[in-house]
C-alpha cells in the first residue's frame, strides 16, 4: 500500500485547509490587536508574550520570572473604553444611563461601527460573549439549575434585564439623535455586552469610571487572588481638560501569589473586579 502526503504546490486537503485558514486568521486578529495597542501607547513588557489559540482565545504568558512588583503594562486611560471615552457619550449621559446600562449601551455602540470604532482593534479580540448561566435559554435555567439557589436568581435577573432593555435601550433606537444600527441594539447584544463587563470591566478612577481595559482584561485578576495588581497613577473627579487627562495612565504590576509565573492563560474572569489603588 502507498501513503502520499501533501508536498506543497496543489490544493490543500480540506481539514488541513480549514486549519491553516483558522491559524491565519488568529495571527491576524492578534497582529492587529498589537498594532492597536501600539497606536493608543499602551506598553506592554517585552516579558509578555501573547498568544492566541483559534479554540481557547488568547493567553498571556510570561517568557522568564516575573517579581512581585515589577510593571508589565502601562495603559493610558484615554484607550479604556467607557462612558467617558465613547462616540455615544452624550446619547447616553442624554438619556441619563449610568454603570452597567450604560457601559453596555457604549460597548454596542462601538461594536457597531465596526472599523469605524476607535476600538476595533481591541474589540476584534473579544468573544461574541461569555457562557454564564444569565445567557442561557428559559428551558436550559430550568433543566440545569432547577433545585438550586440560583435557578430563581438567573430566572429573576433575566427579566430585569429585559426590562432594563425594554425600557431604556430600546427607545434610544427611535429617539437617538444619531442613527443606530438595531442588529446592534436588540436584547441578545444587549445580554451578551453585559455578560463582557461582568467578566471583564474594571473601576478605573472616580471619573472614569469603570470600563474595558484592553491587554488588563487577558490576566487573572480575581480579587484577593489575583496574579497581577491594578493601579492607578492618578485620579481626578472630574478633569479640566479631557485630553490632559488622556495622558494619566494605569499600571500593571505583578503579585507573587502564583507558585508558576511561566503561565498566565486564565482567559475567563468570570464575574471579577480588580479594584484601582
Amino acid at each position: 500500500m502507498r501513503s502520499t502526503r501533501h508536498c506543497g504546490g496543489g490544493p490543500l486537503p480540506p481539514q488541513m485547509a480549514t486549519s491553516a485558514t483558522i491559524a491565519a486568521a488568529s495571527a491576524g486578529r492578534l497582529r492587529a490587536f498589537k498594532r492597536w495597542m501600539r497606536s493608543q501607547n499602551i506598553d506592554c513588557s517585552d516579558a509578555l508574550n501573547l498568544i492566541d489559540h483559534a479554540k481557547e482565545g488568547i493567553s498571556v504568558r510570561t517568557l522568564c520570572d516575573l517579581h512581585e512588583g515589577d510593571l508589565v503594562a502601562t495603559i493610558p486611560k484615554h484607550s479604556c473604553l467607557t462612558i467617558k471615552t465613547s462616540g455615544a457619550r452624550n446619547l447616553i449621559e442624554a438619556a441619563g444611563l449610568e454603570g452597567y446600562l450604560g457601559l453596555s449601551v457604549a460597548l454596542m455602540y462601538e461594536k457597531s461601527l465596526g472599523h469605524q470604532s476607535p476600538w476595533f482593534g481591541y474589540l476584534q479580540l473579544l468573544p461574541e460573549n461569555e457562557c454564564i448561566p444569565m445567557l442561557w435559554s428559559l428551558e436550559e435555567v430550568d433543566s440545569l439549575l432547577l433545585g438550586t439557589e440560583l435557578h430563581k436568581i438567573v430566572k429573576e435577573d433575566k427579566a430585569l434585564i429585559y426590562e432594563d432593555w425594554e425600557e431604556c435601550i430600546q427607545p434610544l433606537l427611535a429617539s437617538a439623535p444619531v442613527e443606530l444600527n438595531p442588529d446592534f441594539f436588540g436584547v441578545e447584544q444587549y445580554l451578551a455586552a453585559k455578560s463582557l463587563i461582568a467578566s471583564r470591566s474594571f473601576q478605573i478612577d472616580d471619573y472614569y469610571g469603570f470600563g474595558m481595559v484592553s491587554l488588563a482584561d487577558l490576566f487573572n485578576h480575581k480579587t484577593g487572588a489575583e496574579d497581577v495588581h491594578f493601579t492607578s497613577i492618578s485620579s481626578h473627579l472630574a478633569p479640566e481638560d479631557d485630553a490632559e487627562d488622556n495622558h494619566e495612565s494605569d499600571g500593571y504590576e505583578t503579585t507573587d501569589d502564583s507558585e508558576d509565573n511561566h503561565e498566565r492563560d486564565e482567559y475567563e474572569n468570570i464575574g471579577d473586579r480588580e479594584q484601582l489603588s
